[in-house]
């Protein structure tokens, strides 16, 4: 029996003898000499972005080349190639079983033990521990100030039909409308300016109806078109705090086209009188892995649209406060949000909050919602911030299925909350 039990241990002993203790900086430079064993790396990394079986893991947060540099689609890509070559290097991918609801990005992994297998891949075959960043907690607007969403609720349709059928079904759709009317009344907005909503009435007529219980608190600026088959936008205000003034202005004529419901604005009113002026936008998408020279000019196109309607906004609604809000598919250096802060709109979130970020993908995060404000709005922006609640958690239909109560990703986009004291 004596013999047996040191035979285990002589046998465990070199087991984890085995297990060769390194940095991730000396894994990645020479990783063929760790091919196929085990090692147990003693840097700590951050989960940067999980997929299905897989998390992106790094030492540091990755954030998308374009937030620090002139991407390729602009002309200069000698510090866009250097930072995207610094994230694919810093970067590996980890396979592993664990559940990719429970893990979400920016957790912390330490003493990762698993096995090399090609160039910065890691194989193990169970579930890793990971230490959850502090919950971000949301703070009220303070007495006196108003506070207005921008928010994309990806794909947010009334009729599951066509395009929408391909993307959720009515218990999915449910549960997201759940997980959205939670997070509006957490978030206590006079004012929501959402991208992404089916085009027409009922999209709105829905959430309304799950959003007032019965009463009729909220209300939506109907745009007069027809349900289809297409996203674009809607406001919904809290009519106790705000009416609207005037008619919305969208930046396209075609009232028979989704393009309508895209660049738009809507003038306000509080029960004081003080009247201010929101743009909602939604840029032409990316093209993930598909190039972006076509969508980039699209992009431009559409920016030039909305500094085109928010002269006309100016004079529609006699007010030049303005706040520019919505998806504009575009990090900060890209050159459609470039244009814009030369037409003299301050951008107001890279300004006071350059390491943070709204959206994430494939490992790397960065500012796809925006905030803007016209001089005389800028004086009354006292606060404005991103509200974690969706980016940092991986989205999978499956997800849907799971009895979650919680607010979190009824979109891939976290909302951005905009606290005003109007003058």
């Amino acid at each position: 029996m004596k013999k047996v039990f040191l035979a285990i241990l002589v046998f465990g002993t070199l087991s984890v003898s085995a297990v060769e203790r390194v940095s991730l900086e000396t894994l990645q430079a020479d990783w063929d000499r760790y091919m196929n064993r085990t090692v147990c790396i003693s840097t700590p990394m951050v989960v940067c972005g999980s997929f299905y079986d897989s998390l992106v893991l790094a030492p540091e947060r990755l954030f998308c080349p374009e937030e620090r540099a002139v991407g390729l689609a602009d002309g200069d890509s000698t510090a866009y190639r250097a930072l995207a070559e610094h994230n694919r290097q810093a970067s590996v991918v980890l396979h592993c079983r664990n559940q990719y609801y429970k893990v979400r990005t920016g957790d912390i992994v330490r003493g990762l033990k698993a096995r090399v297998t090609s160039e910065r891949h890691l194989l193990t075959g169970k579930s890793i521990a990971t230490r959850h960043m502090p919950k971000d907690r949301l703070a009220t607007a303070k007495k006196g100030e108003l506070r207005i969403v921008g928010a994309n609720i990806e794909n947010y349709f009334a009729d599951l039909g066509g395009y929408a059928t391909k993307r959720t079904t009515p218990e999915q759709q449910a549960l997201k409308t759940r997980k959205l009317v939670k997070a509006m009344k957490k978030m206590d907005a006079a004012v929501f300016a959402l991208c992404e909503m089916q085009v027409g009435d009922k999209g709105p007529q829905i959430l309304l109806e799950a959003l007032n219980k019965g009463g009729e608190r909220y209300a939506f600026v109907s745009l007069g078109l027809n349900d289809m088959d297409r996203i674009g936008g809607a406001f919904i205000y809290d009519k106790e705090r705000v009416r609207t003034c005037g008619r919305v202005l969208s930046a396209y004529a075609d009232t028979a086209s989704h393009y309508h419901a895209r660049i738009m604005a809507q003038g306000f009113e509080t029960p004081e009188g003080q009247r201010f002026v929101v743009s909602l936008s939604h840029f032409k998408s990316k093209r993930p892995g598909r190039g972006n020279y076509d969508t980039h000019l699209k992009r431009m196109d559409n920016a030039d649209s909305m500094l085109v309607m928010l002269p006309k906004a100016v004079e529609h609604f006699g007010d030049e406060d303005i706040l520019l809000l919505g998806d504009y598919n575009c990090y900060s250096l890209e050159g459609p949000i470039q244009k814009v802060i030369r037409a003299g709109y301050q951008e107001a979130l890279p300004l006071g909050h350059a390491n943070d970020y709204s959206y994430s993908f494939k490992g790397e995060a960065g500012y796809l919602d925006r905030c803007f404000a016209s001089p005389s709005m800028a004086t009354q922006v006292v606060r404005v911030r991103p509200w974690h609640i969706n980016a940092d958690w991986y989205y999978q239909h499956g997800a849907y299925k799971l009895k979650d109560k919680s607010l979190h990703r009824y979109s891939d986009h976290d909302p951005i909350i905009v606290d005003v004291k109007l003058k």
